[in-house]
């Protein structure tokens, strides 16, 4: 309802002679005010308001604030007399246009004027210019709008915390990545958010080193598992603020989503690791990980064996003779899966290349242990391989080395094992030799 009374433009205008009212405006210096009474009409002006519209102060007694400033700029502040017409102080900011033309923002205040008897005879309204300040809240507005633009339009994940690691901001990107919400995750620690799939160490101690003001920025990997169960892994670069005392107040950090260079990584690894035709750990890693298994024997004190079992095809030349490489190769991939099905889950098979394979016993050895074992590679090619052109028949010779019966490094011992294969071929095809004990 609009309190104020339309009709008391007909009546006297109201004596200023109210000893709080003046004690009001004594309090306003340096704004520029005006009094009007329920009828919106001017009782008073200061010098300031007089000089806003450029005539002198006496000329605007009686005249009503719509007439003053228009149909357009009434309509604006219409409903904050109304709340103030209510008994409400009112404050608000209001875009002014100065007679020269100019736009400039004002603070405006709207007080209830009473009477001595608490009767409502109007309200005083002054206006401060805060112009520079509203310009500068706008521009830092707008940078802050650009800021979360960028933030959001980068291939980096963004992620603000407090100084307590409180989920602050996540950027559009880091949403998708993660599935955080601000408005469901805000306030919770990000250790403890969903999609940290690695161990939260490293990450938590990099944080927290932030945190101490130990370090104002550092770096750490960490693998993450999408909202779709997908996993990825991520490098976040973090910064710390600091405030005067130097006392960390946020936490920003950037997330990188590196798993295409990890996963190309593994698989350069795994490259120079297997045996890319059947997919068994290639010489390298054969070598390395018998050198692994007789330190670690020699260096036992319940001592133990290794042995080295050197196969090498019966007959397989005439695969390639007769039906190509390519069925070759297809001959190789089924021989190393049925070596891995003959030896246990503790033992390793590896190809050396061409027809050669080797297969490691580094754990329980013992000399009943290396003959079952042997009996199931045999036993494996009993039956044929059945190629589109018919079923090929193979067979195998192995020559044996076991340590510390054999001694030598790993060279010699795969040199033994390799010897006493030739001795096992000169003996006829499915033979098996044992490399000879030095005197």
């Amino acid at each position: 309802m609009i309190l104020f009374d339309a009709e008391a433009c007909d009546g006297p205008l109201p004596v200023l002679t109210d000893s709080a009212l003046l004690a009001v405006l004594g309090q306003l210096q340096g704004a520029t005010v005006a009094v009007v009474d329920r009828g919106l009409r001017v009782v008073y002006v200061n010098a300031s308001f007089a000089r806003w519209f450029g005539v002198p102060g006496h000329e605007l007694i009686g005249r009503r604030l719509p007439d003053l400033y228009g149909a357009v700029a009434a309509a604006a502040f219409r409903p904050h007399l109304e709340r103030a017409f209510t008994g409400e102080k009112v404050t608000y900011q209001r875009l002014v246009q100065e007679p020269g033309g100019r736009s400039v923002w004002h603070t405006i205040s709207l007080v209830p004027w009473f009477s001595e008897r608490g009767e409502l005879q109007g309200l005083i309204s002054s206006a401060l210019p805060v112009h520079e300040l509203q310009s500068t809240n706008e521009a830092l507005r707008d940078a802050h709008q650009r800021l979360r633009a960028h933030m959001d339009n980068s291939p980096l994940a963004v992620v603000e915390m407090d100084a307590d690691l409180a989920l602050v901001h996540v950027s559009s990107r880091g949403q998708q990545w993660f599935g955080w919400r601000v408005e469901q995750h805000a306030g919770r620690s990000v250790l403890d958010l969903p999609g940290l799939e690695t161990p939260a160490g490293p990450l938590a101690e990099a944080l927290r080193r932030l945190q101490a003001g130990q370090e104002l920025q550092n770096r750490v990997e960490a693998t993450h598992r999408h909202p779709d169960g997908s996993l990825f892994h991520g490098v976040w670069f973090n910064s710390a603020l600091l405030d005067a005392q130097g006392r960390t107040v946020s936490i920003m950090a950037q997330i990188e989503d590196v798993t295409e260079l990890v996963e190309s990584t593994q698989r350069l690894r795994d490259l120079a690791r297997f045996d890319t035709l059947t997919g068994l750990i290639n010489r390298g890693a054969l070598m390395a990980q018998v050198d692994q298994s007789l330190s670690r024997v020699r260096g036992s004190p319940q001592g133990g064996q290794v042995a080295l079992l050197f196969l090498d095809l019966d007959g397989f030349k005439l695969v390639n003779d007769l039906h190509g490489h390519r069925a070759g190769d297809e001959v190789l991939q089924w021989v190393a899966r049925r070596l891995a099905s003959a030896v246990r889950q503790t033992d390793t098979v590896a190809r050396l290349g061409g027809d050669e394979f080797v297969v490691l016993l580094d754990n329980a050895v013992s000399d009943a242990v290396v003959q079952q074992v042997l009996s199931r590679i045999l036993a494996a090619f009993d039956d044929p391989f059945v190629l589109p052109q018919g079923p090929v028949r193979l067979g195998v010779s192995v020559g044996v080395a076991v340590y510390p019966q054999v001694e030598g490094t790993v060279d010699e011992l795969v040199g033994c094992a390799d010897q006493a294969m030739y001795e096992a071929k000169r003996a006829g095809k499915g033979m098996v030799r044992y490399a000879e004990v030095a005197a």
